[in-house]
């Protein structure tokens, strides 16, 4: 009959002891890497999500001044102190208003996005400018 558990050779004592603090720092830096992968995608959805808002706004105040500072307030509030805004550049014409933006998403525990290609995002939104036209105008 044989024993349930064999017993391990001389050679193999102690292996396991130099393996596993290896294998449990491999498992934690691809941790990290899939973590800050994904706080990036979820700051590029958000960033995406509010500067096309933000541009209707203004496009839907028509464009002025005004309009865009207050589309911009809301944007910057909208997003909050996480990420870092580094540039908005507005243009308004009598038919469009475009919003280039581009801004630094937050890092995890360690600046990983110069190491997995995840440094900026940079996105470019344009709305047409409408005008209602109520029944029986011309």
């Amino acid at each position: 009959m044989t024993p349930l558990h064999a017993k391990p050779c001389r050679d193999d004592r102690g292996a396991g002891l130099v393996a596993l603090p290896w294998a449990v720092l491999a498992f934690l830096i691809f941790l990290t890497l899939a973590v800050q992968a994904a706080v990036y995608f979820y700051s590029t959805s958000v960033l995406t999500a509010v500067g096309h808002d933000a541009t209707r706004r203004a496009a839907f105040g028509g464009g002025s001044p005004a309009a865009i500072a207050d589309a911009e307030r809301w944007l910057r509030s909208a997003v909050g102190p996480a990420v870092d805004i580094e540039r908005l550049r507005w243009s308004a014409t009598d038919e469009v208003v475009a919003l280039e933006l581009t801004a630094r998403p937050p890092s995890v525990l360690i600046d990983a996005s110069a190491l997995i290609g995840l440094e900026t995002v940079e996105r470019r939104f344009e709305v047409r400018r409408e005008l209602a036209r109520f029944a029986g105008s011309p």
